[in-house]
């Protein structure tokens, strides 16, 4: 057990509940899958090891992973535009990393500096309401998350037309038009744009 205690886990491997891990000055620990007492890092769950070697963080994965129904940093979601204000909009969950939820409590905020790398002045310039969007999550906040759609894969990925409801087809780098009424639109788009192949899964 002593010698247990002094040795640090090494990616990959496969750790027990309560077992010890390293210590805080060799690791950032990760808040979901381990807790930490007196400076030394232990699992609260079952399963193998996850080392970032850039950030030094470590964190357990189970074999639910696929499964689990919770949030983390980094996921991929997509979700509908419920509403816009004046520096952020509102997105409801619908997936998280290519898993439907159905019923989803999950909710988030996409604010104007997490649009693009360019400079966005209006949101309705970038979203509109109804709206599908794919996005980052980039910060936790209880049942609220911070997302970003900064990046050629994230942004819009359907759009109906502000005015008839029809669905808009691309003309340019972020640009809208509709084939019915011929209004055209800005959007903030991911690169697959009405062309997504999601593997969705329930």
């Amino acid at each position: 057990m002593l010698n247990s205690m002094k040795e640090s886990v090494k990616n990959k491997d496969i750790v027990l509940t309560g077992q010890y891990l390293g210590v805080v000055e060799e690791f950032l620990p990760d808040k979901q899958s381990t807790f930490v007492k007196d400076g030394k890092i232990f699992a609260t769950k079952t399963g193998i090891i996850n080392i970032d070697e850039n950030k030094r963080e470590i964190e357990i994965q189970s074999h639910q992973e696929e499964d689990r129904k919770t949030v983390k940093i980094d996921d991929i979601v997509i979700g509908t535009i419920l509403f816009l204000r004046k520096y952020s909009v509102g997105i409801n969950f619908h997936t998280i990393n290519n898993k439907i939820h159905f019923n989803s409590s999950y909710f988030g905020n996409i604010h104007v500096s997490q649009i693009s790398h360019k400079y966005v002045d209006k949101i309705s310039d970038a979203f509109q309401i109804t709206d599908i969007v794919r996005a980052k999550v980039i910060e936790e906040n209880v049942n609220e998350y911070k997302l970003s759609t900064v990046g050629k894969n994230l942004g819009v990925i359907h759009a109906d037309c502000s005015i008839c409801g029809t669905p808009l087809d691309k003309i340019g780098f972020n640009k809208l038009r509709c084939e019915r009424c011929g209004h055209v639109e800005n959007r903030k788009l991911a690169n697959d744009y009405r062309d997504v192949t999601e593997n969705l899964r329930y």
